[in-house]
This record gives C-alpha cells, structure tokens and sequence, in this order.
C-alpha cells in the first residue's frame, strides 16, 4: 500500500513539474506539495527518528534536526515570494513631463586603480539624459591619492576627499552629499561602469513622490572564480545573477527590495529622513535600504543590466568578500533586529530576518557535510531509522524539494550547482558567522580587490585545506559504507541506516570534488577583459596601403580585427607593424603584436597607442557602457554535467596534444 501512494507522489511531482514549466497552477501545487510533505517529514524527524544511543548521538541527531529546520524554514520564506510571478511597470522620464529633476552621480573609491576608475567615470558622461547640466559626477576618494585627482581634473568631473575616513565606504557617500545638491543620488563602485541608458531606465519611477530608491542587478563583464576556474564560462553563469535577477524582482512585490551598495539611484530627501547611508555595520547597504523603507519610503526593482562591474578574480577574494556581508548581516541583526524596527510590515521584517538567516545555512551545510562522517567513522548516529521509514517519508520530501527549486528557478540556477556553492563557502561562512555571534570579531571594512591579474597558476591551499580534509574524510567514509554494503566487511550498524548515508555521502563528494578544484587559481592575463564585436575597421598602412575588416573583440587596450584573405600579402607577419585604424570615423593608432593565418581570412592582434579622448569614448561607449537595448546577455543553462563534459573533452585534447608532440 505504502508503495502505491509513494509511486502516486512521484508521478503527481513530476507531472506537476512538467506542467508548471507552462501553467501557473501546476507551479503553485508544485510548491504546496513541497511545503506538505516536507512539513511531514519535520514532523516526523522531531517525533520518530532522535538517536537516544548515548548522549553524543543524541546531540547530534539534535545539530542535525535544527539544521533541516533551519533549511525549511528558509525554503518557506523562498516559495513564499516565488508564489506569484512579479516584474515592475517600466516607467520612462516622460513621466517627468519635461520638469526633470538634478542628478549627482558618485563614484565611490578607495584603492582602485585609476585604468578601472577612468571607464566608468567616461561612461557616467555618457550617460544620456535630457538636460545634461542636471547631471553632475563625484569621485568619492577615500584613499587622497594625487593621481585620482588629476585624472578628475582631465575629465572635468568633481573629485570629493575628507581629511578623517571615518565609516569606510557609507561615511565617504554621506561626505559626498554634503558638498553636492542634486535631487536624486547615484551610488557606483568604482569598478562598476553604467550604461549609457542607466538614467534613462531609472530615474523615472521618481516622478511618484514616495519612491525612496531604485535599485538594478549587479552585473559582470569578467567571469567569477566559478566559472574561470572551472572552465565554465560559457555554461554557467555568475554566482550572484539568481539573487540579482530573480530575488531581488521578487522582493520588489513587497516593497522590500535589498540595497546592494552600488547600481542605486536614490531620493536624496529619503536619504535625509534617515541622516544619511547608515554607519556603524560593515554592511551599511541593507542597513541603508531596510531604515527607509521603515520610513515609508518605496524602493524599486528594475531587472535590467544598465551596469556592471567585476566579481572578485580569485576563489580566495571571493570568500574573504562573502566573509565580509556575512558578518555585516549578523552586525545589522544584534545593532538593529528587523523584528523590533518600527514602520516596517510584517512580510519585510519576515524578509529581512530571512536574509540574515540565510548566512547561517553555511552552518547548516557543515552539519549536513559532517552527519554521515560522524556514522560511518565514527559511529555517531545523527538520526534513528529504517529504510521503509525514509522511502515514505524523506524520499517525497526530497524529490519534491530538488523539482520545486528547479521549476522556480527556470534555469538561472540548480539545486546541484547550488550545492557547489554552498559546499564551496561553507567553512569559511559558518566560522564567519560563528565568530561574529560569539567572539566579537573586530574585521573592519575590506574592500574586494580589482583588476587581479597573475601570469601562472597556483594552487590556494589557504582557501582549499577546509575542503581537501572534508573531502579525505567523506571518501574514507564512502568506501567504509560501500564495503558495508556489499558485505566486504561486517557492518557495525544496520544495514538500512548506511544505504541513506552512503546516497548522501555520494552527493556530498560530487559537491566537495568541484570545490576543491576551485581553489586552482588560473592564470588570469589581460588586464581588461574584450567584448565581442562586427564593427567595420580601415587599416592603413605604411606606404598609403589601405585595407578593411572587421572587429572581432576589443577594448580599451586593444583589438582583434579579422581581414579577407586576399589582404594578407599586404601585412608583413609575426612584426611589430605599426599603422592606423579607423573605426566609425574615429582614428586610432596601432602596433600589430601577432597575426594568424586561417582559411579565408586573416587575423591579427592590435594594441593602441596613447588613445586620444575622442578614442577612448568610443571605445568606451561601444563596449563597456552600450545601451542595454544593444547588449545581449549570456544564456546559460547552468547545468554541471556540461561541466564535467568539457573537463572530460579538455582532457582528451590536451592528451592528443601531448602525444603529437612526443
């Protein structure tokens, strides 16, 4: 009997899964079956399954019920803002009805180089706006450095240093609105670079007199130490895009979106009602969001990309990043508990409170990581059960979790390359959030290094000993269990408790392989990273010689132009020939460092010479800061099979290629 209604489960999921790819009801019974089962299930581990062995095992199966708990209770408030599909209202400056307010730009600094700041300095002059005096540029130096301040004074834009840098970033922001005026406030890093639309996507939904702030997605031009160091750039996207995209569309509904601390434009008499961006936490961005709309300030979500920036380039800036907005959330919650902040509603102190709550799933991945070691090594059960028990209760549970998620997430993320993320960073969150709860950690500000750039690969034990053990440990684990199992060895504990140990064990592997391999730092050799193009290109040469192609990447630095065939008896190859291009009318200087011959066609590698300003903007506005309407994401289908298939292809060529060269 218990087989049939399991099987009816299964099937009723799955339906309810391929259905809800195309109808909203089968997504929502998707999710209500997920909340029913799994709230079986709770019932069940709390009342049927505690380890009453001894008194560690007991500890144990408590760790690991809390830490299920812990993960529904997340899940809940997850499928809660998921239930209804939600995108704003576009609303243009034509709302403004020709009466359209001032706009102060800041560019906040501190270390940056001044090659990372110059682009997005040009590109905030780009900007299009209807009344260009309204919009006013401020570089935020905290750092006083006199090179930041000549480049400010080469591009007629506004330079802001303090003689104190009390507050790190949110101090230097609130210094720059003391000596500026304009009614509305760009927040930008220094790395991120705006769109030329930016302001024209944004500054609308300012024409309601409530709207407090608007925030768009953190984007990225480079590729995340996930991608990089896995090979998978073209098949997963950056770690961030699912909370950039999706969550944070979600949160929208309910006045509750999250301030991200740069692509935001806020109202600067919002930014008065609370004295300015909140000091005193090292996260001042969700602090900052959070306190206006307590003051019944609006926010808005706009799911564009008008702007972006570089993610951290290494595995090792990525922890030390995600070590910084763990402890600033546990700071928010014990300096101001969303629960007791009056003026905000029940569902975004809910929100709140979740997403501080979401940095202790990183204790929850290690209790999860560690429950099967301490079984199998070490005899400590974690939970009290039979193999018919777990097929009725956990399996629909778990199936119907691993569907609910994946329908939801409609690709921008999975439940398998999310387990990566979360093994990969568990360590190094728990012991965060650990030592800010208990040991008064006393970290500062720290900003994410930018523009990393290394010419050999390395391996980072500092950020992989945490995984290399946990992994040694599970695999010694796994082979424990397996040889259980298959009577190779006489097992200790009854056999039905190692099958559910030996599945998880297997998919904490898989998980553990991958972060392990994050640690392998590659070689990262360009300075700025190249944009794909087919804009036409005349080369002239030496001699009045003149040929045309196209381009087929290029930035700042430099280009790849490609020539028809019949053009390369022109170009004297592997030299260092020197000529002009000119592109959209716009003259550039080259040194030709390489050229390739291909069937067809002919390419070669440019790098510019002293850029004039004329150049430079065009480079900067064709590239980096084009319209939003122009640029065309990534699709990915962040799926890891895809991974694992190309790791197998690159092995295959790189053997062929050791072989030929025998």
């Amino acid at each position: 009997m218990y087989i049939v209604i399991i099987s009816l489960l299964v099937v009723v999921l799955f339906l309810s899964y391929v259905l809800g790819k195309k109808f909203h009801f089968f997504r929502q019974l998707l999710i209500l079956l997920y909340v029913v089962l799994t709230s079986v299930y709770i019932i069940w581990r709390i009342g049927w399954t505690l380890p009453y062995n001894n008194w560690t095992s007991f500890l144990f199966g408590i760790f690991l019920l809390a830490a299920e708990i812990g993960g529904f209770v997340l899940s809940l408030v997850f499928y809660r803002i998921f239930l209804k599909k939600y995108q704003r209202s576009k609303l243009g400056l034509e709302s403004f009805q020709g009466k359209y307010p001032s706009v102060d730009i800041f560019i906040a600094t501190y270390n940056e180089s001044t090659d990372i700041l110059k682009r997005g300095i040009v590109a905030a002059k780009l900007s299009k706006y209807p009344i260009t005096e309204h919009v006013n540029i401020y570089v935020c130096d905290d750092g006083n450095r006199p090179d930041v301040l000549s480049l400010c004074q080469e591009l007629e834009v506004h330079y802001v240093s303090r003689t104190t840098h009390e507050h790190a970033k949110a101090g230097n922001l609130n210094h720059a609105l003391t000596v500026s005026d304009g009614e509305l406030i760009v927040t930008m890093d220094a790395d991120m670079v705006m769109r030329e639309d930016f302001l024209e996507k944004t500054i609308g939904y300012f024409s309601h007199s409530k709207m407090g702030f608007i925030q768009t997605p953190q984007t990225f031009f480079n590729q995340d130490p996930y991608q990089f160091n896995l090979f998978a750039g073209s098949k997963i996207g950056n770690d961030q895009d699912f909370f950039m995209r999706r969550i944070e569309t979600q949160k929208d509904a309910f006045n509750a979106v999250m301030y991200v601390g740069s692509n935001a434009v806020f109202r600067r008499q919002a930014l008065e009602s609370i004295n300015g961006f909140t000091t005193g936490v090292i996260t001042e961005d969700m602090a900052t969001g959070m306190f206006l709309q307590s003051q019944g300030w609006e926010s808005g979500f706009v799911n564009e990309n008008l702007a972006s920036g570089l993610a951290p380039e290494t595995f090792g800036d990525l922890v030390k990043q995600r070590d910084r907005w763990a402890r600033g959330n546990i700071q928010v919650a014990k300096k101001w508990d969303p629960w007791r902040i009056k003026g905000l509603t029940l569902t975004q102190r809910i929100l709140y409170v979740d997403g501080i709550h979401y940095w202790f799933s990183g204790i929850y991945k290690m209790i999860f990581l560690l429950a099967p070691l301490l079984f199998l090594i070490f005899g400590q059960y974690s939970l009290q059960t039979n193999l018919n028990q777990i097929l009725i209760f956990w399996l629909p549970s778990f199936l119907s979790s691993q569907l609910a998620f994946n329908l939801v997430a409609e690709k921008k993320q999975t439940v398998t390359l999310s387990n990566i993320y979360e093994v990969a960073t568990a360590p190094f969150m728990a012991f965060a959030v650990f030592n800010e709860l208990f040991l008064k950690s006393k970290k500062g500000f720290a900003v994410t290094r930018k523009g990393v750039n290394n010419a050999t690969s390395y391996y980072n034990f500092s950020t992989a000993w945490p995984i290399l053990l946990l992994l040694g440990l599970s695999v010694v684990a796994l082979i424990r269990g397996v040889a259980f199992v298959t009577g190779y060895w006489e097992s200790p504990f009854p056999i039905e408790g190692i099958y559910i140990n030996v599945f998880w064990l297997s998919y904490n592997v898989i998980g553990l392989i991958f972060a392990a391999y994050l640690s392998n730092e590659r070689p990262r050799l360009r300075q700025s990273e190249r944009f794909n193009s087919k804009e036409d290109v005349q080369i002239l040469l030496p001699e009045n010689q003149s040929i045309n192609g196209h381009i087929v990447d290029w930035n700042e630095d430099g280009a790849r132009i490609r020539v028809k065939e019949n053009a390369m008896k022109l170009i004297q190859k592997n030299s260092n020939l020197e000529g002009k291009l000119i592109i959209l009318g716009v003259e550039f200087e080259f040194i030709s460092k390489w050229q390739i011959d291909n069937i067809g066609h002919h390419t070669m590698g440019v790098i510019f010479k002293d850029l004039s300003s004329e150049a430079y903007e065009l480079v900067i506005a064709q590239t980096y800061a084009q319209s939003s309407e122009n640029f065309k994401e990534n699709k990915y289908k962040n799926r890891v099979w895809h991974i694992i298939l190309l790791w197998w292809i690159n092995t295959l060529k790189k053997r062929k290629t050791f072989q030929n060269n025998k």
